[in-house]
Parts: C-alpha cells; structure tokens; sequence
C-alpha cells in the first residue's frame, strides 16, 4: 500500500474552553468551534472572549422580556420572523457577538443569514462585572449602530432602569425608562 493510499484525515473542530480566552481565532474557526459549557463565547477583534454563564438573576430580570416578544412574535407573525436568545451577530469581519435577545422583522434582508442578517432590535441585560457594563454600554453600542441594529435596548437591574437606543444616523436618540415606566416601540405596535 503506498502512503497516497491513506485514508485521510481531516481535524475536527477546535475544542476551545476558558484557558483560551484571547486567543486568535477567525470567523470559520469561531463558527465551526466546539466550545467547553457553561460558558458563553464571543469574538472581539480577532480574539476569543469567554464570559460567564447567565446567572439566575440574570435571567429572572430577561424573563419578562423574553416572555413578551415571544408572546407578540406568535400574535404577529406577519411583522416578526423571529425572536433568537443568544444569537449570533457579525458586528464586523473580526468581532462575533451573541446578544441576550434579538428581534428579527419580515422582510428585514432576509437574504441575508445569521451571523451576517442584522436584527431590527438587540436587547441586553447588564451583568455585574464592570467590564460587561463597559461592553454593553460602550463597545456594543458602537457595534450595534454601525451595523444598523434599529432599536438596542439595555436593561440594567443595578441602575434600575432601561436605556433605549433608537437607531438615527449620527448616532442612537436615546431614552430611559425608570423603574416604573412600561416599555413600548413604533417597531413592535401594540406591545404592552
């Protein structure tokens, strides 16, 4: 038998956990990685960034949230194609995001498919570590509004309140919504 005769072998995915938090990866590695659970996993600027599970906090406060948009997509499915938890958005060539919740309208590009298909509306609900806040208040709004993201919405437990971010093109009009106040969208009518 000569060696052009093997059988050969072709690697499996990169098996990839927390110990390699920074490493360079591209767009097809990151897509076609098997990573170690319970983490979740984005890539920022060529490199892999590992965050912490959600926690249960964390998904008590997305609850009512997640509850609401999955009720007005069943009602409105002429409107709403899809409502993903933690799906994948290409904010660029070399940065991957998976947001808390994103909102995808009919007729929004439907050629297009995740990662590259850009949400109507990205919600995220802050966790506790100063830099998740910096991410989600600084670095993903940056991302998200260059991409078009309509409507990011950022819901923060600690401050006790919700930043909503419309899409204008120098930059997001934004309005906060205290405590009490009821959340509400010219994308979304009639959701209460």
């Amino acid at each position: 038998m000569s060696v052009a005769e093997l059988p050969r072998v072709t690697p499996g995915p990169l098996r990839l956990g927390p110990d390699d938090a920074g490493r360079r990866l591209t767009r097809a590695e990151y897509a076609d990685a098997d990573f170690a659970e319970p983490y979740q996993y984005e890539r920022v600027r060529g490199r892999l960034v590992v965050m912490s599970p959600a926690g249960p906090e964390h998904r008590f406060v997305s609850r009512p949230f997640r509850r609401e948009l999955c009720r007005f997509w069943a009602e409105h499915l002429s409107l709403v194609e899809d409502v993903d938890v933690e799906g994948w958005v290409a904010t660029s060539p070399d940065d991957d995001r998976l947001p808390d919740i994103c909102v995808y309208l009919i007729g929004d590009d439907p050629q297009r498919r995740v990662p590259d298909r850009v949400p109507a509306m990205v919600f995220e609900f802050v966790s506790k570590r100063r830099s998740d806040q910096e991410r989600d208040y600084i670095h993903k709004r940056d991302e998200y509004h260059a991409i078009g993201v309509k409507e990011y919405v950022i819901v923060d437990r600690f401050k006790r309140s919700v930043l909503v971010l419309r899409w204008q093109p120098d930059g997001y009009a934004e309005h906060t919504l205290a405590e009490h106040d009821f959340y509400s969208t010219p994308l979304l009518p009639d959701l209460v």
